[in-house]
C-alpha cells in the first residue's frame, strides 16, 4: 500500500456523509462513521460551513470509535459531475532493445498525460487535471494486448489507456473542506470506479460488464472490457429524484414519499400485485392507495434511467449493449426491491446486486468507501498492473510561492 499500512477515505454523500479507516496490518478492517449529509447535493458542496460541519462530526466519531489513531491523509470521491474522460494512445521509443520495467510504464503513462493536456488546449488544462489513467493495453514492438508490459524486452512501447480528469475547481474546495477539518487531501478516486473495486475480488474478470453506481443524487456507469475500463457517463439522477416524483405526482409530504419508497417500493410494477393497498398519511387523513400505483411511478423513472444508459453507450459503441455480458449494480438505490428485475428487462443482460467486498463491510451502498482501498491496493500488486503510480506525483495541499511555481513549469513542459 505505498507503504500505507491505513486508509482514511471521504465520501462526501447526498444523504450522508461518511468516513472509512481501512487497516491493513496485522489484519484487515473496516471502520465506517457517518452524519447527516448537509450543505452536499448530488457531490456538490453548497453549503460550505454545513458541509465542515457534518464531515468534522463523521470524523469525530471515527477518531473516537477506531480506537487507534487515524491518519491525517484523506482520500476523497469524486462524482461523476466534475470529471471528464479520454481514450488516448502514447508511444515511447527506447535507443535499442531494453527490459521493461515500472519505470518504462510509468514514462508512457507521463508522455500520455502531457500529450493528452497539450492535445485538450489551454482551456481543459486551466480547469481540469488528470486523477486516473488506467491503461488497458500495452503494445511492445508489434506485439499486442500485454495487460503487463514490465519483464518483456523490445524497442518501442505503446499504451491505450483510459484517462479520467476531475475539475481543478471541486478539488480544491475538497481541500479546502479538508484543512478546515485538519485533514491533508492525498487523492481523489472516481466514485463509480472506487465502487467497481468495492463490489469485487481478486478472482473477478469484468468483460463486456456493465458496472452502475446509482447513489442518492447522482448515477454513475462504467463499461469493462477485458477487465479494463472504456467507456464512462454521469446522469444526474438518483433515489433522492425518485422521492422528490413520489411527492409531485401523489401529493404528499416529503417524510411520506420516503417512507413509502422505503417500505413499499418496487422497481417492477409488474411484480406487484393490484389489489393490494398502503395507508398513505396526508396530514390528518389516511387513504389507501394501490401499492402497484407507486411501483409504477418508480417503475417509469428506473426504466428511463436505464434507457438513457443504454443510449449513451450505444453513442460510445454500439457493440457495448449488444455484447453485454452482465449488469453490476452497486449504491443505495440498487437496494430498491427487484431492481435486478428491471435491469435484465432494460439491458437484455443478467443484473446483480453484489455485495461489497470487505471482511466486516457487505452493504453494497458502501462499495465506494470500501473500494479506495481495494483500488490503491491493486496498484501496489504485481499481480494486476491496474494502475501504476506515476513518478510526476503532486500534493493537493502544497501552498506557498514555490509549489505554485513549480505546479506552473510542470503543466508548461
Amino acid at each position: 500500500m505505498h507503504n500505507d499500512q491505513k486508509v482514511l477515505t471521504v465520501d462526501m454523500g447526498t444523504h450522508k456523509v461518511r468516513t472509512t479507516l481501512t487497516v491493513f496490518y496485522p489484519q484487515r478492517k473496516t471502520i465506517i462513521t457517518t452524519a447527516p449529509s448537509r450543505g452536499i447535493k448530488g457531490g456538490n458542496i453548497v453549503n460550505f460551513q454545513s458541509a465542515k460541519d457534518s464531515l468534522n462530526s463523521a470524523l469525530n466519531r471515527l477518531k473516537v470509535e477506531s480506537h487507534i489513531a487515524v491518519p491525517v491523509e484523506a482520500y476523497a470521491l469524486i462524482t461523476g459531475a466534475h470529471t471528464i474522460s479520454y481514450a488516448v494512445e502514447s508511444k515511447i521509443v527506447f535507443p535499442g532493445i531494453q527490459a521493461i520495467t515500472h519505470t518504462e510504464v510509468n514514462d508512457v503513462k507521463n508522455k500520455a498525460k502531457k500529450e493528452l493536456l497539450r492535445k485538450l488546449g489551454q482551456t481543459v488544462r486551466s480547469y481540469y487535471d488528470v486523477i486516473h489513467i488506467i491503461p488497458q493495453e500495452f503494445i511492445v514492438d508489434n506485439l499486442r494486448g500485454i495487460q503487463n508490459p514490465i519483464g518483456h524486452n523490445g524497442r518501442e512501447l505503446t499504451m491505450k489507456a483510459f484517462v479520467i480528469l476531475g475539475a481543478k475547481s471541486s478539488i480544491r474546495t475538497i481541500n479546502s473542506l479538508f484543512e478546515k477539518v485538519g485533514l491533508k487531501l492525498k487523492g481523489v478516486v472516481l466514485q463509480s470506479l472506487a465502487a467497481s473495486y468495492g463490489i469485487r475480488d481478486e478472482r473477478t474478470y469484468l468483460n463486456n460488464n456493465l458496472v452502475l453506481y446509482m447513489g442518492a443524487g447522482t448515477t454513475e456507469y462504467l463499461y469493462f472490457k477485458e477487465d479494463k475500463p472504456v467507456s464512462f457517463g454521469y446522469i444526474p439522477f438518483g433515489s433522492e429524484d425518485v422521492i422528490d416524483n413520489l411527492v409531485q405526482q401523489l401529493k404528499l409530504s416529503r417524510k411520506e414519499a420516503e417512507k413509502l419508497f422505503l417500505k413499499c417500493g418496487s422497481a417492477y410494477a409488474f411484480k406487484v400485485s393490484k389489489e393490494e393497498t398502503v395507508n398513505v398519511n396526508y396530514g390528518t387523513v389516511t387513504r389507501k392507495l394501490p401499492r402497484v400505483l407507486i411501483s409504477a411511478l418508480i417503475h417509469a423513472q428506473l426504466k428511463k434511467l436505464f434507457k438513457d444508459v443504454k443510449e449513451k453507450l450505444n453513442s460510445a459503441d454500439k457493440s457495448y449493449v449488444s455484447n453485454l455480458n452482465r449488469v453490476y449494480m452497486t449504491g443505495g438505490l440498487a437496494k430498491l426491491k427487484d431492481i435486478d428485475v428491471l435491469a435484465e428487462k432494460s439491458f437484455k443482460a443478467p443484473a446483480v446486486v453484489p455485495d461489497a467486498q470487505d471482511t466486516v463491510v457487505k452493504d453494497t451502498a458502501l462499495s465506494p468507501a470500501v473500494g479506495v482501498a481495494n483500488f490503491l491496493y491493486s496498484m501496489s500488486s504485481g499481480r494486476k498492473l491496474t494502475d501504476i503510480k506515476e513518478d510526476i506525483t503532486k500534493s493537493f495541499s502544497e501552498q506557498g510561492w514555490l509549489p505554485r511555481i513549480r505546479r506552473f513549469i510542470m503543466e508548461l513542459i
